[in-house]
């Protein structure tokens, strides 16, 4: 089931975020600071008509999440993408992009941007596979990692 963020998900998606991150790819604790961050702007601009948060919950259990972010009026970000690795393959992550897209277009977005890095070969594959292109590049340190940092865009 896909549902929208209450202020109990907060620490949730920091910390599952970090733990993954760090797991997976040696991120420090930097990053979970830029995910808190994140989810404080979220919380203090509360625009509920042009901004949201997702989470997919399995067996009654957080496993993911996913954010739209109001750019502009006509730009929205899309970030905080995450499933629980026991659950990749199973599809959630294709529902909760396309849960993304269509708060997009409900809402009269034109553009969706993201950024994610070259590393992120499962997360890249959902975003070509919804009909995101890349668009941009950029060599970039973050949380003590040399990136490839990428900026997808999709027209809606």
């Amino acid at each position: 089931m896909i549902r929208t963020f209450n202020l109990e998900d907060t620490n949730y998606i920091i910390n599952s975020h970090y733990e993954l991150y760090n797991k997976e790819y040696n991120y420090d604790l930097s990053f979970r600071d830029f995910i808190s961050k994140n989810m404080e702007g979220f919380i203090e601009r509360a625009d509920i008509i042009k901004e949201r948060i997702w989470i997919l919950e399995v067996d009654k259990e957080r496993r993911g999440s996913i954010s739209i972010k109001k750019v502009n009026e006509n730009v929205a970000q899309l970030g905080m993408f995450l499933v629980d690795p026991n659950l990749r393959g199973a599809g959630f992550g294709n529902q909760l992009v396309q849960t993304a897209i269509d708060f997009c277009r409900q809402t009269h977005y034109k553009t969706i941007i993201l950024w994610t890095n070259n590393d992120l070969k499962a997360a890249r594959h959902i975003y070509k596979n919804n009909g995101f292109r890349l668009i941009k590049t950029r060599k970039q340190t973050l949380s003590n990692q040399e990136l490839l940092e990428e900026l997808w865009e999709l027209s809606i």
